[in-house]
């Protein structure tokens, strides 16, 4: 059961609106008081804060204020009597989820009650903490860096949204991960079949055959009628990878499913209905494409509603103590190994390492570190290609380019960074350079990384 704290000094408002949620089947606590309200949120947790905290002056934002400080997780509706538009406004930039003004026991107010409690109910599944405030973990991507942040939160705004998502990225970086968390927060689609398909690694003369399906006897080794991955996917998700490889002519075929919800199968005369949420993904720049021909254009603008981007590693590279950390414990899991940690000494050459296989060469790289080493924490000759990447940095060149003065402050940054353990807040406040620059200061241009071959 959904609990709703609802704070309000006149008794009687505060009282119809307890017995209007109440007979919702929400679960409420009242307070008529600030201190009050602050004493029964230290004790419990909610879903939402309903809360008439304007006065004329509009002075009186003093619990909003305290409710995005400390738990800046729970969503907060303004029910009030005073309608001003600097209230509103005051009370939006706080962090209020919406501002509705009294009555309020009516059906438009259950659907921003309903609206608030599900979109918290996705942020608890999804935004889970793991070891500190400033980290994430949703199923198996997690971090601390806010780029990536924005990503989930881009992905859980549409999980019930059936129009146009393309995630671009390079390859490695998450981009089906990110299109599972779309699917599997969905209130629609989640109970259906997630379905994805590479469309890269299949020739283009099959490619057809697999998406729509064929009939008997359309080709030779038709033996039988065979329902394609889009029926498979009906009513759940078909998750596209790597569209930018696919032909003119597919993607002519593609379009035609996304306008008319209907498919036909190789070899058939008859179309079935189908209802599909596409998420397209590409490592490419389809604009380009667009412009060189290769790609229609009406089905970029298609599913391209909503562009999600996922920045490669080496743009977020203070994900990857926290993703370390994550697979270690998985990996220990799954393999029966029990590797403890990651020394000082590995896990600086990691951090200097580029990933151009992101995510994915991280992760590889561990996998193979943890079955092979005999360490109970893992050492850099454990790491061997990263070690050789920061060998060559170490002995001042890197395939006999010269060191730009940015690498060699990152250099520095890193060592400091080792030195204090890796706490970054220490780290910035040592240097007396903010958080966001720290780490702004240890990213280096795609263009000033040079990787091991």
């Amino acid at each position: 059961m959904k609990k709703i704290l609802i704070i309000d000094n006149h008794e009687e408002q505060r009282s119809s609106l307890v017995e209007f949620l109440g007979k919702e089947g929400y679960q409420i606590d009242e307070a008529s008081t600030e201190v009050e309200a602050m004493k029964l949120m230290e004790a419990n947790s909610y879903d939402l804060v309903v809360t008439d905290l304007c006065a004329p002056d509009c002075m009186c934002t003093g619990i909003l204020h305290w409710i995005k400080v400390h738990y800046p997780e729970v969503n907060v509706v303004v029910a009030t009597s005073f309608g001003a538009i600097d209230c509103v406004v005051k009370t939006i930039r706080m962090g209020a989820r919406n501002y509705v003004m009294k009555p309020v026991t009516n059906k438009a107010f259950l659907d921003i009650v309903q609206e608030a409690t599900h979109r918290r109910e996705l942020e608890t599944k999804s935004l889970r903490r793991v070891n500190e405030p400033y980290c994430y973990r949703v199923d198996k991507v997690v971090g601390v860096s806010k780029s990536m942040e924005k990503v989930l939160q881009m992905a859980f705004k549409v999980t019930d949204f059936d129009t146009g998502i393309m995630i671009r990225g390079e390859s490695g970086t998450g981009k089906e991960l990110v299109a599972r968390i779309i699917h599997d927060y969905s209130k629609t689609r989640k109970n259906k079949e997630f379905v994805a398909i590479n469309c890269a690694a299949i020739p283009n003369e099959i490619l057809e055959s697999e998406l729509f399906g064929y009939a008997r006897g359309a080709f030779t080794g038709a033996g039988q009628n065979r329902k394609g991955l889009i029926e498979e996917a009906n009513g759940g998700t078909l998750f596209m990878d790597e569209i930018g490889d696919t032909t003119p002519q597919f993607q002519a075929k593609i379009l035609r499913v996304i306008q008319e919800k209907e498919v036909r199968r190789v070899g058939e005369n008859t179309n079935r209905s189908v209802d599909i949420r596409i998420v397209a993904a590409t490592n490419r720049d389809l604009r380009q494409l667009v412009q060189d021909g290769s790609f229609r254009e009406d089905l970029f603008y298609r599913l391209s509603v909503v562009d999600i981007f996922i920045p490669p590693l080496r743009e977020r590279k203070e994900d990857i103590t926290t993703m370390v950390d994550f697979f270690l414990q998985e990996m220990n899991e799954r393999l029966k190994k029990n590797v403890e940690a990651v020394s000082d000494e590995a896990m600086t050459i990691l951090m200097a390492y580029a990933w151009p296989g992101n995510v994915r060469e991280l992760r590889n790289s561990l996998e193979r570190a943890v079955v092979l080493s005999g360490h109970r924490v893992l050492q850099p000759e454990d790491f061997p290609l990263a070690y050789e990447h920061y060998r060559k940095i170490e002995a001042g060149h890197l395939d006999d380019e010269t060191i730009t003065l940015q690498e060699m402050e990152r250099r520095y940054l890193l060592k400091v960074m080792k030195k204090y353990n890796y706490n970054q807040k220490l780290v910035a406040r040592k240097l007396g350079i903010g958080y966001t620059t720290l780490w702004r200061k240890l990213k280096l241009s795609e263009k000033d990384y040079t990787t091991a071959p």
